[in-house]
Parts: C-alpha cells; sequence; structure tokens
C-alpha cells in the first residue's frame, strides 16, 4: 500500500509540473508579443480551449521530466521491541547467608543429689561394752595398757599384754589380785581371769610395777579386756567377789 501511495504522489506531482510549464510558456509569449508591437487584445480562453489544442503549437516543455522514476527506498519501519529488564535490573532475591547449624552444646549431665542414708545401727540385743577410762584406786594409777603385736587370736592362742602401774603415795600399797578380765556378752568372766600379780599380802611398791604377759581363751567371740585389780581380801577376790576396780579402758577384740 506504501508504494502505490507513492507512486500517485510521484504522478500528481509530474502533472503538476507540466501545468507549470504550460503557464510558464504562455507568459513567455505574451511578454515576447508585447515587445514587438501592439498588445493584442486576447479573448478568453477557456481551460478546454488549452487542453483542445494541437501539440505542434505549443513548445515542448522546459523541464526534462524523466521517462521512468524510480521511487526512493521507504524504510519500512519496524517495531523494534523495547529493551526487556536485564537480571541486574529484576528484582532477584540476592542468596541469604545460609547459617550454619548450631553447635550442639555440652548437655548437662542430670546431678543426683545423694540423700542421707541412715548409718545402720548395730544391734541393740548384743551391745558391744564401750572402753572405760583409766581410773586411780588408793594412788594406783595404769599409766599403760595394750596389746602386742604377736598376740594369736584363736581358741585358746596366745593374747599377749603388757601395763604400767604407777605408785604416787609415796609407799607400799596392799592388793591382792591384779591383770587381765575378760569380758564376753556383757559378763564379766572371772572365771578366765588373768592374774599377773597378787596374793595375800601383795602390795606395789612405791616405785611401781611394769609388767608384760598373755591370756588364752578358750572360746571363739567377740570380748573386751581390761586391767583390774581388787583390794577386798584374797578370799573374796579369787572367788569372783569383793570390789574390783577398773586400770585401763577396754580393749575389743574378736577370737576366731
Amino acid at each position: 500500500m506504501n508504494r502505490t501511495l507513492t507512486i500517485i504522489v510521484i504522478a500528481l506531482a509530474a502533472i503538476m509540473i507540466l501545468l507549470l510549464g504550460v503557464v510558464f510558456v504562455l507568459v513567455l509569449q505574451d511578454t515576447l508579443s508585447s515587445d514587438t508591437g501592439p498588445t493584442p487584445t486576447l479573448a478568453p480562453t477557456s481551460v478546454a480551449q488549452v487542453t483542445a489544442a494541437p501539440a505542434g503549437t505549443l513548445p515542448p516543455p522546459a523541464v526534462n521530466v524523466p521517462s521512468t522514476f524510480t521511487p526512493l527506498p521507504t524504510s519500512t519501519p519496524t517495531d523494534t521491541p523495547e529493551a526487556t529488564n536485564t537480571p541486574e535490573a529484576t528484582n532477584t532475591p540476592l542468596p541469604t547467608n545460609t547459617l550454619p547449624p548450631p553447635t550442639p552444646t555440652n548437655t548437662p549431665v542430670p546431678v543426683v543429689i545423694p540423700t542421707n542414708t541412715p548409718v545402720p545401727v548395730p544391734p541393740t540385743d548384743t551391745p558391744i561394752p564401750q572402753p572405760t577410762a583409766p581410773t586411780g584406786a588408793r594412788g594406783l594409777t595404769a599409766t599403760n595398757f595394750g596389746l602386742q603385736g604377736r598376740s594369736n587370736y584363736t581358741v585358746g592362742g596366745q593374747i599377749w599384754f603388757d601395763f604400767t602401774i604407777v605408785n604416787s603415795t609415796g609407799g607400799e600399797v596392799p592388793y591382792n589380785r591384779l591383770g587381765v578380765l575378760p569380758r564376753k556378752g556383757g559378763t564379766d568372766r572371772f572365771d578366765w581371769f588373768q592374774q599377773s600379780y597378787g596374793g595375800p599380802n601383795a602390795t606395789i611398791k612405791p616405785n611401781g610395777l611394769t609388767h608384760e604377759d598373755n591370756i588364752k581363751l578358750p572360746e571363739a567371740g567377740t570380748y573386751t579386756l581390761r586391767l583390774a585389780i581388787c583390794f577386798d581380801g584374797w578370799e573374796a577376790c579369787n572367788s569372783g567377789g569383793g570390789n574390783w576396780v577398773t586400770m585401763s579402758q577396754e580393749i575389743p577384740v574378736t577370737i576366731n
């Protein structure tokens, strides 16, 4: 369609040029006639008469019109797509920093608070005799009483001991029996008494005495051993009666 319109425009332009050429020739002839003689009176000529005049009476047109006309190349507009947004212009979400997984923390170990565990109490039916603090009697004091390491704690075995008696009176102190008295099951066993010193008229001299001895126990079991002295006469002390005084602490032993 654009090509056809261009041809029509060119044809109209050629016709206009031709008409202008004709007008120019007529004006030129009129000018030349006025210079050579009186101006003739021209009758009005119609456009139809002009166009109907013989072709030989009119000069050729002064404008050279090319026989062919090459239409100028037309630029066909093309719809240029608008530039689209480049990836930089688009709202592309930026990569987010992925946090590393949290480092596991030390799992707290449950703390178990120990409860107060009651200490087992020994049976009360067979109480273990507690050691008795050393005491003095009539100016006599036991400053030492102990068992020796060579003791044999079996039935009939020798249990060795030693002791020291101090006399603070400055004179002789009479007594009847002095030795180790065993106790078993809370009962004094005078029948197993081990006498180290004594007699009907025995006395402890002013300088005291030091002695070692041993005792043998005929039965297995748990015992306590202590240093004891009796002052109430030989007969009474020998029969297990009389007033016995404890002179040392009680030492527990077990006979197997």
